[in-house]
Order: C-alpha cells, then structure tokens, then sequence
C-alpha cells in the first residue's frame, strides 16, 4: 500500500476522533450552560419572596403615537411592551403588586410631559416602593453601537444600587454587553419618591441587536435579567433586617433557656 495512502487513512482517522471529541465538549457545553441557567434560576426564585407585598411599577415607554425611535412595521414602543409584559408577570408571580403604565398600545396622556407626570402620579398615588422604566436605545449616527444599559437620578442612592443590580444580572445573565450603570438628570428620577431606574434594553440603530429584540425567547431572557437584579436589589436591602431578627432570636433563646440545657 502506497504510503500516502496509509497518510491519508491515519488522518482521516485522526480527524474523526477529533470531530466525536469536539461534539462531545460541545453537547456538554451546552448542558453545563443549560444546567447553569436552571441553577440561576433557582438561585433567584429562592430569592424571590423579597417581592412578597411589594407595589412595584412597571413602565412600558412611549406608546400610542409616540412611537419612541425605530421605524418600519416595529418600533421602540413595541419592544418596550413586551419586555414590559413578560417583566410584570415575573414579578407577581413572585407575590408582587403591579401597575402597568400601559399593557396596550396607548398613552396616559395626550401629550409628552402630561403623558410622563400621570406615569409618575400612578407611581405615587399607589405608593410603589420601586419604579422600572423599560426604553431602547438609538444612535442614527452610529449603527454599530449595541448593549443594554441602565440609568438612575443622580445623587440618588437606592436608585444608584438598584441600577448597578439589574445591570450586573443583565451582564451577567445575556453576556452581550459590557456597559456600566449611569446617572444623569430624568424627568421620572426627579419626580419620583421611590427608587427609579431606566432599562434602556438595547439600540433600535443597530440592526443584529434591534432583530434580537424583535425574538419572544430574547425578550423573556432580558425581563427575567431585570426581575433577577429586582430580586438581589431587594434581597439586599433586607439582609440587614434579617441578620438583626437572627440575633435577636438567639438573644432571647440564651436569656430564656431551660434551666435542663447545659451552658
């Protein structure tokens, strides 16, 4: 047998051992991904009776004819509502009482600054304890900018940890974007007494992210990111009252122990 052809074989075999190795860390890269989200998932449900009692206000912006940015048959309006949708279903699930600014195609008001200040007395009539904003981005002059990006009042603090959780869970949970908190000056920021935050869920400039956002399955991940960083935002603030009722408890258990329990 000429040796080229032995070459050849020897190879080819080579190549399919290489191929069966490959498949076999691919289909379990994928069952440790799979495995991984079903574990986060879990991680947070545990979390979740945080929101128990909470009224929480889940703001789809735009809407009606102010249809936000985007063009064609889809616009920003339409994004923010269904992220907006699946993001209150999470939340009372978990025992959340949610308002929805809009669950239709529609505004508060007639006009833009009527439209944001009944969005703001909704919030504060009902006495919400959290306000989420949910917007997308755009930038005509650079197609190429994407990521999702979360924005808080500045100078306010809760807003400002509840912002940096639900961008660490966005990061975190999709792996797509690498942008940072921010704050700035908001009409809702500045009108709200509750902690306030803006989820701008990507750009509608950029065509590969605006298709992403356009995806059912898309939209489910990036609102159950948000109700993750909801779930830590909270579960955090209340660790301290927690730790504090632990002590108490054992404060008054070694006070009023029985006499028949050794020291």
């Amino acid at each position: 047998m000429p040796v080229w052809i032995g070459v050849y074989r020897l190879g080819l075999r080579h190549l399919l051992v290489l191929a069966l190795i490959l498949m076999v860390l691919f289909g379990f890269a994928q069952t440790y991904r799979a495995l991984n989200h079903h574990l986060e998932q879990r991680t947070t449900a545990a979390l979740s009776w945080v929101l128990a009692g909470k009224v929480i206000v889940v703001d789809a912006g735009h809407g009606g004819i102010d249809t936000g940015a985007g063009s064609g048959p889809v616009a920003e309006k339409d994004v923010n509502l269904a992220v907006a949708l699946r993001l209150a279903e999470y939340l009372r699930q978990a025992g959340a009482t949610v308002h929805l600014t809009r669950d239709g195609d529609q505004r508060m008001g007639s006009r833009y600054r009527e439209d944001l200040a009944l969005r703001v007395k909704l919030a504060e009539d009902n006495q919400a304890d959290l306000f989420i904003s949910i917007h997308a981005n755009s930038y005509p002059r650079n197609p190429s900018q994407r990521g999702a990006q979360t924005f808080s009042q500045a100078g306010a603090e809760e807003a400002a940890k509840l912002s940096q959780a639900i961008m660490a869970e966005i990061v975190r949970l999709l792996g797509n974007t690498d942008r940072k908190p921010t704050q700035g000056d908001f009409y809702i920021g500045r009108n709200t007494s509750m902690p306030a935050v803006i989820v701008e869920i990507g750009f509608v400039t950029n065509s590969r992210e605006f298709k992403l956002l356009q995806d059912p399955a898309y939209q489910d991940r990036m609102a159950f990111a948000i109700f993750s960083g909801i779930v830590k935002y909270l579960a955090e603030q209340a660790t301290p009252t927690v730790r504090w009722v632990d002590e108490k408890i054992i404060e008054t258990f070694l006070r009023e122990k029985p006499k028949t329990l050794a020291p």
